[in-house]
């Protein structure tokens, strides 16, 4: 039989491990959120969707994204006063070496990076009759599979599969811009990504190099 003192401390160490959380294990539920300043839009339009933050819940079978504006928006689908498009991209090995150049970077004003090579993409613009949008797989261009946002007020939620990831363990890098059908208004985060577990930051990819990658963007806003 166990010492009681034996058996206290295997307790206390079993509810710290709890309370710390398995970031690796079935059924974990872990959360990240990168919150941006409101107010902080750079279009010239009338209509500026405006982040407040993008949150990822990972757990095993893959990720939930939801973007969270100050105001309600809604699907190009269904047309309204803040229709909201754009692009959310995956840095699916955290390495900021491999990969296309991230759309944030593409669309950002002014300085500043993602410190992304994306792999994956969801694409925001590319609505069908369903209301599902694609994610594309960058070094193909081609789809790897489709997801349907959800508009429920000020939040767009959707949830990407590991299976449209190449079967990642999807730890990540994320980061998106949005807009409205005219231009882009808005990113998060305003530098750096939003890191969902993995491995530390990779350096982040400097001006020159995000010019010398622009030919790798095939998707923009007034070549719609």
């Amino acid at each position: 039989m166990r010492h009681p003192l034996l058996r206290a401390l295997v307790g206390v160490v079993a509810g710290v491990l709890a309370a710390c959380g398995d970031s690796s294990g079935p059924g974990s539920h872990e959360t990240f959120t990168a919150a941006d300043p409101i107010g902080d839009t750079f279009g010239t339009q009338t209509v500026q969707p405006d982040l407040r933050a993008m949150t990822i819940v990972h757990d095993s079978g893959g990720i939930d994204v939801s973007l969270e504006f100050t105001a309600a928006v809604q699907s190009p689908v269904t047309g309204g006063a803040n229709v909201v498009i754009g692009f959310v991209d995956f840095d699916t090995d955290q390495d900021s070496t491999t990969g296309s150049a991230s759309a944030v970077d593409i669309f950002r004003p002014g300085s500043g990076s993602t410190g992304m090579g994306v792999e994956y993409e969801v694409d925001l613009f590319g609505y069908a009759a369903d209301s599902t949008v694609p994610v594309i797989q960058e070094s193909s261009g081609l789809p790897t599979g489709n997801v349907k946002p959800l508009f429920q007020g000020n939040r767009i939620t959707f949830r990407v599969p590991r299976a449209l990831l190449g079967n990642d363990d999807a730890f990540l890098n994320a980061a998106s811009v949005i807009g409205s059908e005219a231009e882009p208004t808005d990113i998060v985060p305003n530098t750096g990504h939003l890191r969902v577990g993995g491995v530390a930051p990779t350096p982040p990819v400097g001006a020159a190099g995000r010019a010398a990658m622009r030919a790798s963007v095939r998707r923009m806003w007034g070549r719609r």
